[in-house]
């Protein structure tokens, strides 16, 4: 595959965040290193070879030993990158949901709109996305965008562009499926801008491709962070409390 990428982009670096994965993490390296200059796989406790196959493909790794969660690899994985002068980072999954050709048009939302998050906005197909994850988006799409003050398309894609100054400024304490909306709310109630691209999405079937999202643990979780979020709004999140 020839090189993709657009000069412009090295302004950006991509974060995977990856739990037994070695079926398809190789894949989607060497793809998103097409488009972005660096790449950094967060292995969150895989017991397979995830961490040594992405390390081959070309990207930086960071591990885990014991696996936290997704919301935890990302913190994990932000504050890794924070530490270079990327602009932003571009967060996608492991799990080939994401095609990383669409990198480019989150890229181009941000420089267009000055967005600091832009979401990829999957289009839900309702008859080959899971019932479950179908019906706890819709609920969650209301709600969220509610949350944040603006509309959103879809609240819970985690292929998403974060300008370096949401990660900068917002704190952060959950460790799974509820952080990516912990940061849409706490973006929203610092009045962020947040704008969203219409993306393809592939749900498998195999159960050994499906996703980690757990249905009933991982909304319920969501909720919490949409309900804590209705504290929030009278400042108390910018204080030093564990919420």
């Amino acid at each position: 595959m020839s090189d993709q990428r657009d000069p412009t982009f090295s302004r950006f670096c991509g974060l995977i965040p990856a739990y037994n994965l070695s079926r398809t993490i190789s894949e989607v390296v060497r793809q998103t290193l097409q488009y972005l200059p660096e790449v950094l796989v967060v292995d969150d406790g895989s017991s397979d070879e995830t961490g040594s196959l992405a390390r081959k493909s070309g990207a930086h790794v960071l591990r885990i030993t014991t696996n936290q969660g997704k919301g935890w690899a990302l913190r994990s994985g932000f504050k890794r990158l924070l530490q270079d002068p990327w602009e932003g980072i571009i967060t996608l999954d492991g799990d080939l949901q994401h095609d990383p050709v669409e990198i480019p048009k989150l890229i181009e939302m941000h420089d267009k709109t000055k967005a600091q998050i832009v979401i990829g906005s999957r289009v839900l197909k309702r008859e080959k996305m899971p019932w479950i994850r179908y019906w706890t988006n819709r609920v969650g799409v209301y709600c969220i965008s509610w949350g944040v003050g603006q509309p959103l398309t879809d609240s819970q894609s985690g292929f998403r562009l974060y300008g370096r100054e949401v990660l900068e400024s917002i704190p952060l304490w959950t460790t799974r499926y509820d952080t990516e909306t912990e940061i849409l709310l706490k973006a929203g109630l610092r009045e962020m801008k947040i704008k969203w691209v219409p993306i393809e999405t592939i749900y498998h079937e195999d159960e050994k491709d499906s996703s980690a999202f757990r249905p009933f643990p991982d909304t319920f979780l969501i909720c919490m962070v949409f309900l804590k979020s209705l504290f929030w709004r009278k400042g108390w999140y910018l204080r030093d409390f564990e919420i």
